[in-house]
Order: structure tokens, then sequence, then C-alpha cells
């Protein structure tokens, strides 16, 4: 058994009252909060890296003017479809183009964060191993990601092909490696294929899922099983499990990517805020099967639930790439010292009024995440305008961030209000020369509060929305 089923397992926890269980579990799972809040917080400790900034989708022509204007990041893609059309045959002029890239990035003094690409699977994958595709309770399939949550067979292909781009293009020389799952390369379920139901997609109805499922068969919105009640005390086992799957898999590839590159960081990509504990409530006490925040259910986008599951290493980044997508009231609102503390007596309306960037970073700290970094979520979730880097910046600071990336680096020539290299530079080198420091804040807490589907990054598609972020 995997080390997120014996998680997910051990968070199954039987209760009379599914609200006492999830509390419990939601209790359980919070931590200490160790990392910097933006000069608040309790008891320093030592000065950590300073802050860096780039951009997402970098263009290596731009290298060069971009290193003089004070950034240190590039965002290097690849493409798995690319890389190797049919299995076993690898495009040796592709390779040859992205090291190209690479050598021009580093060449021009920028640190390199690479994404690899999982999120751009070959067709031949699907074709395969036809019984590893994506199936959802309806029968629904989809091909858009590979099935690393519940195959062995495509874990397998996914690191062979890995190995072959750290073999052809070198891994050795990059700084960072992008995680997840979702078609934007975040952590997720994939989307739903249909728009015209009301429930979500839950992914756990392939072969390799049903196995290792501990209700084989059962589907939300089912209220027994084999012939017997089937409880909320039951839905939630269930539901642990299929987070736990999720996690599972991202502890996966911190293992793979941490033993080809094992100087990199490696940065999760958390989306939007997802859904939160009464959404969670909510949910389970409809046997999964309610509209109210299904789709966001689906693709166990649960911060509170998820975090805590992932491995804490020393190396590992969580990156909200939420800053500036218009939630929160005022809008786009930054962090306060006392969020994490806060979290275990927040109201409902307390913690809808928070930004999306300011419930993950809250979460992530009281689930004890070292390292903490920013994406500015891009123009398709939210319009840029003029003010538009002070708003990203008032997060940063407040939220204590340590990397900032905006999204996109073309967002900073093609003429995009408040968007341009004039608007990021002088943020960037005021806080270039900063110390991202390390604080300590103790005291178990747990989530209280709760936010409906508003909270995802893409107002008009709670599913997700624009480009892939090159994951």
């Amino acid at each position: 058994m995997s080390a997120g089923r014996r998680r997910a397992w051990s968070a199954g926890l039987t209760g009379a009252l599914v609200v006492l269980a999830v509390l419990a579990l939601v209790a359980a799972g919070f931590g200490v909060f160790r990392q910097a809040v933006g000069g608040g917080g309790t008891a320093g400790a030592a000065a950590g890296p300073g802050h860096r900034f780039g951009t997402l989708q970098t263009a290596p022509e731009r290298a060069a003017e971009e290193y003089a204007h004070g950034l240190r990041i590039a965002h290097l893609q690849i493409d798995w479809a690319r890389f190797e059309p049919e299995r076993g045959v690898y495009d040796e002029g592709y390779a040859r183009e992205v090291r190209d890239r690479l050598r021009t990035f580093r060449d021009a003094g920028l640190e390199v964060e690479a994404g690899l690409g999982l999120n751009h699977p070959p067709d031949w994958l699907a074709d395969a191993y036809p019984e590893s595709v994506w199936r959802d309770q309806y029968g629904d399939t989809s091909t858009a990601v590979p099935n690393i949550v519940f195959s062995a067979p495509v874990r397998d292909e996914v690191g062979r092909y890995v190995r072959r781009v750290a073999e052809r293009i070198g891994l050795d020389g990059v700084a960072a490696i992008r995680v997840g799952i979702d078609e934007n390369g975040e952590l997720g379920y994939p989307r739903a294929v249909s728009d015209g139901r009301a429930t979500g997609s839950f992914w756990a109805y392939d072969p390799h899922a049903q196995a290792a499922s501990p209700y084989p068969g059962w589907r939300p919105g089912e209220t027994t099983y084999r012939g017997a009640p089937f409880g909320e005390d039951q839905v939630t086992r269930w539901y642990e499990w299929y987070l736990g799957e999720l996690a599972d898999a991202v502890d996966w590839q911190l293992g793979l990517f941490g033993e080809l590159a094992p100087r990199a960081e490696l940065k999760v990509l958390v989306p939007g805020a997802g859904y939160y504990p009464s959404d969670y409530r909510r949910a389970v006490s409809h046997h999964l099967d309610d509209d109210h925040t299904a789709r966001l259910i689906g693709r166990g986008i649960g911060l509170f639930r998820v975090l805590g599951l992932i491995g804490h290493g020393d190396r590992v980044h969580v990156v909200t790439t939420a800053l500036v997508d218009g939630t929160g009231s005022p809008v786009d609102n930054g962090c306060s010292p006392a969020d994490p503390a806060r979290l275990p007596t927040a109201s409902d309306a307390t913690v809808r009024a928070w930004s999306s960037a300011r419930w993950v970073v809250a979460v992530a700290r009281a689930e004890g995440f070292r390292h903490i970094d920013g994406e500015s979520a891009g123009q398709q979730v939210a319009a840029y305008r003029p003010g538009v880097m002070a708003a990203a910046f008032h997060q940063f600071d407040s939220c204590g961030l340590g990397d900032l990336l905006w999204a996109f680096d073309h967002n900073l020539y093609d003429g995009t209000p408040g968007s341009s290299l004039a608007d990021y530079t002088p943020w960037v080198r005021d806080r270039s020369g900063r110390r991202v420091e390390a604080v300590t804040v103790t005291g178990p807490v747990t989530a209280g509060g709760g936010r409906s589907a508003a909270g995802c990054r893409c107002r008009r598609t709670p599913e997700g929305c624009g480009p892939s972020r090159g994951g």
C-alpha cells in the first residue's frame, strides 16, 4: 500500500457525526507555522536566501534584457509530446532547441525553473495504456493529462520520459522543477469533460483506481453499498482515500524529480483557493452529489485537507498561483501575520472575504511548509490594470513570499495595462537585495469558515481557464 493510501486510510475515521469527524481530520492535519510572515509573527530565526523574480513562459531573446532589469528566474517549458512523439522515439532537434534555450537563460545569468510538460502528454500514451485512461463515475474519459494517480504503468512511462529528459537536456542546470497534475500543471484532478452536469467528475473509476478503492463500485450520490446503508462516515473514508491518492501522486513526483535533480527546488503549484471546510461538510452530507461546489470537490482542490498530506522536505515549495486574481473583499487583499492562528475560529464571512492567495498562504503556513512563493494569476483570470503591480507586491510583501513569477512574459511587452517591464522593474529592484526571514508561530490550528466555488481562480469558468502555466 502506498504512503498516500496509508495516510488516507488512517484519515478515514469512523464517527457517528460527520461534523465531528471532519473537524477532527482538519485539526489533525494542521501543524506548526514555520515560515516568514512579512515582518510579523513571533520569535525570529535565521535569515534565508534573497527574493527572486521572473516571468512565466520566458522568451530567450529577452533574457539579457530582463537580467539587466533585476529579474533572476527564467521559466523553461518542455513539451513531452514534442520530445517523444512516438514511444521510445525522441526528437533530437527539439531536444537541441530546449538545450539552447536553457543555455541562453544561464548565459544571461538567470536561474532556470523548468516545467517538464507532463500536462502535454503524447497521443501514444493513451493508445498504449487504454486501461489507464482517466474515467469518472459517469463513464466519461479524459486523456488530457497522464493518470499518475492510479496507474503504475503510466508512472513507469513518466519516469522513463523524465530520465530521458535528464540525459538529453540535462537537469543539473535547473534551479527548480514545477510539480502538478492537472491540465495547467497544478495540484488537482483533471477538469470534468462535460459541462452539462450539475455534479462534478470523480476520476476514480478506471480499473487501477477501482482495484485500490476502499468501496469498489460505489458512486457519489449512492446511499447504499452492496445492500447496506452507506453513511457519512463511509463517504468521508472514501473521499479521504481519493484525496490521499492525489497527494501520493505529488509525493511520487517529488521523489522522482528530487532524485534526478538533487539540488533543485521542487515547486508544488496550487490553483486558486479551492473549496473550504463548510463546503466539505455539505458535500459529505449529500454523499458528494451536490451542485454547490461539486466540480471543485471532484477535482480534490481542498487545500486544507490535501496540503498536509504532501511531503514537507526542505526543497519543497508551495506556490500560490493566484496573486491579483480579483478575489476577496477588498479585492486582492493581503495577508495578516495572525491568519494561521485565526483559522480555528474564523467565520465563514471572514474567510470568504480573504483573497485566494491569502487563504492558500494561511493554510500552507499552518501546515508547516517552510517555503511559499507566488505567481500572478494572469490576464485571462483577472484583467491587468494600472496599479496591478502595486496590488501584487502588497500581497507578496504581506504574505511573506519568497519568489514571484509574473504571468506572462509577453505581457511585459505587449502594452497590457499596468504590466510593462518598466512597471515591474522598480518593485523587483527594491526587493531583490532583501533576505527572506524565517520565523516561528506556534500552536495547532484548525480551519474554520468556508467559501464557495467563487474562490476559484477563473471567475467565468471555475474549472480553470487560459493558457497552461507550463507545468
